[in-house]
């Protein structure tokens, strides 16, 4: 029984606590937005929750094989809503998104996020693979650095969960 109740702890704590690589993710990402002269953003737990929940989401349910549905999917077999994301879906489609950070944490404001997921998933993460993947992809930078996004982000929370990073923004 002791055993159980200290995993329980560890597990609530690793929910609470960023992680080790999601620190580093944190900080090398707010080190290239300063870099580039945008403001470092401050971490958010609650928005954490809600990258550590897609993180485990995709995880579990996104087939990287399976190109009809890109990494801002959610799945339909949890308490949110859930959808297939195509990068040619309709704008309305994208509120699937979106309202993440309302439906998981009550944060009353639009959720922006980025992911990457390893191939095969069950692959550990590396921060600096990851951040360096992000910065080289056109679409990836400019939602780090808000560039042609009408929007001023001042909080991120990131998730990492075995092969798969999210980083979600808000503001």
């Amino acid at each position: 029984m002791k055993l159980v109740a200290v995993l329980m702890i560890r597990f609530v704590i690793d929910w609470i606590s960023p992680t080790a690589s999601e620190e580093q993710v944190f900080n090398l990402i707010n080190a290239y937005r300063v870099k580039n002269g945008k403001p470092a953003l401050t971490y958010s737990d609650s928005l954490s929750r809600v990258a550590k929940t897609h993180a485990v989401d995709l995880y579990e349910h996104f087939n990287y094989n399976d190109k009809s549905c890109n990494l801002h999917s959610w799945s339909k077999s949890a308490k949110w809503t859930g959808g297939c994301i195509q990068e040619s879906s309709p704008k309305e489609d994208w509120k699937i998104m979106w309202s993440k950070p309302l439906e998981i944490a009550g944060i009353n404001k639009p959720g922006f996020e980025i992911s990457s997921m390893y191939d095969p998933k069950d692959t550990e993460s590396n921060p600096d693979e990851v951040v360096n993947g992000w910065i080289q992809s056109p679409g990836h930078r400019n939602c780090i650095l808000e560039m042609g996004w009408n929007r001023k982000f001042k909080q991120m929370g990131v998730g990492v969960y075995k092969g798969v990073t999210t980083v979600w923004f808000t503001e």
